[in-house]
């Protein structure tokens, strides 16, 4: 599933897009998360991160996984702020794995 925000001025511009795909048996849903740089802070990410839980959540899916650059300290904060956890076990010397159960 993919969830986009647009802004139709001048053409249509891509804003932020939130992807997740979900394993066969729907037990684990991987994100991924962009937002245009000038408004990353914004609450946009937020807004997508949210429609995506909820919609996941709703199909019945059990958790929702992502895989966040380690210097990425802001997107750290956003899964956090969403209830994912830090999985160590599972995560790189580039990437922290995070976790959140519906």
């Amino acid at each position: 599933m993919k969830f986009t925000v647009h802004l139709h001025q001048r053409g249509l511009q891509t804003l932020g897009v939130v992807r997740a795909i979900a394993d066969p048996d729907n037990i684990d849903a991987e994100f991924a998360i962009i937002v245009r740089s000038d408004l990353k802070g914004r609450g946009l990410g937020h807004l997508l991160l949210s429609k995506m839980i909820d919609y996941l959540a709703g199909r019945g899916t059990r958790r929702i996984v992502g895989y966040v650059l380690r210097e990425n300290t802001g997107m750290h904060k956003l899964v956090r702020t969403h209830g994912f956890v830090l999985d160590e076990s599972a995560s790189d010397p580039d990437a922290l794995h995070f976790v959140r159960v519906l």
